[in-house]
């Protein structure tokens, strides 16, 4: 296993992470009995990051997560996430500390080392979708006030961010200097926090925003690099709770055509789709890590295998600019 810092925060993390969450689903649905095996086996195999959220099963995964730990006792870089709504904007500091307060609870822990904000990020609120904007994250009484709060009693080491929602508020934040990290939607049908894609390109353009949160220091956590499952051999097993896209213009039926297009990475000597999804995020030295959610120590093997691999092939990644650049064949 090799290790990465993420960002300026002295915190030295696997570059494969444990991701804790629906996508995978272990440490949501899975025995007490797998899931300790599994946390073993990472350990084992140099793991040291772990992401759970309460969003995950409800907060089952918190729960499961924090005993699985106390009972392997070791240390490990932790990380949860609070997801704010709509009932938090009478006062948005103290919803931030009590969801967070009600996290380590669930995990059985004082403190940990990444605090993040899980909700979705815009720039106006309509009467849609909830989202929260960046004056309400970053103003007086919002959520960074909160997070600062818990890390003035040393509940928290570090706090960042999910960069999902609209493009501009995610900049926002990022600019903004006060956060350590984010969590980047980053896979290989939507490249474009950390690639240049053609105006027009189908799915969200992120904007390289990989690259404008590394020049302010931030660590980087990729999320979604199998695209919710999809860049498995068994796409339908990996769609977590919802079919709701994530990121706009990924949706799923449309990311498992495009996927279906990918076949030639394996005749550049790439194993798997898995690992060639992978070894892709990892190219990009700014990325601190790659969350990958786990159903079983084979998953575990497969992704652990790709920290320190070779590059992609330079065929490779020509064929991979020609889909982005055509937007997968659907521009002549």
């Amino acid at each position: 296993m090799q290790y990465r810092m993420l960002g300026s925060t002295g915190l030295r993390v696997s570059e494969i992470g444990f991701g804790c969450g629906n996508v995978g689903g272990l440490m949501v649905r899975g025995s007490h009995d797998d899931q300790v095996d599994a946390v073993r086996h990472a350990l084992d195999l140099g793991i040291n990051y772990f992401d759970t959220a309460r969003a995950y099963g409800e907060g089952k995964s918190e729960t499961h997560l924090g005993r699985v730990l106390d009972e392997v006792g070791e240390r490990v870089v932790l990380s949860t996430k609070v997801r704010l709504e709509s009932d938090a904007l009478q006062d948005i500091a103290a919803a931030a500390v009590s969801h967070a307060e009600q996290g380590l609870a669930r995990l059985g822990r004082d403190s940990v080392d990444l605090m993040q904000l899980h909700t979705r990020l815009v720039n106006r609120r309509d009467s849609g979708r909830f989202g929260m904007t960046p004056d309400e994250v970053l103003g007086p009484g919002g959520v960074l006030e909160g997070f600062k709060r818990l890390r003035d009693q040393g509940r928290v080491g570090f706090f960042g961010f999910t960069g999902l929602g609209e493009v501009e508020a995610i900049q926002a934040l990022v600019d903004s200097g006060e956060f350590h990290s984010f969590q980047a939607y980053y896979n290989l049908l939507n490249p474009s926090a950390g690639q240049p894609v053609p105006q027009g390109f189908s799915a969200l353009d992120y904007g390289r925003v990989i690259d404008r949160a590394a020049a302010q220091g931030m660590g980087v956590v990729v999320i979604r690099v199998l695209a919710a499952g999809v860049l498995s051999p068994t796409p339908e097993s990996g769609g977590g709770t919802s079919r709701e896209p994530l990121s706009a213009g990924s949706d799923y039926e449309r990311d498992v055509a495009r996927a279906h297009k990918l076949g030639f990475l394996q005749d550049h000597g790439l194993e798997s789709l898995p690992q060639a999804a992978v070894r892709f995020a990892l190219m990009k030295p700014e990325v601190s890590t790659v969350l990958v959610g786990f159903s079983n120590n084979a998953q575990i093997d497969e992704a652990v295998a790709c920290s320190g691999a070779d590059p992609l092939p330079g065929a490779a990644m020509a064929g991979l600019r020609e889909m982005w650049d055509s937007d997968f064949g659907d521009r002549s």
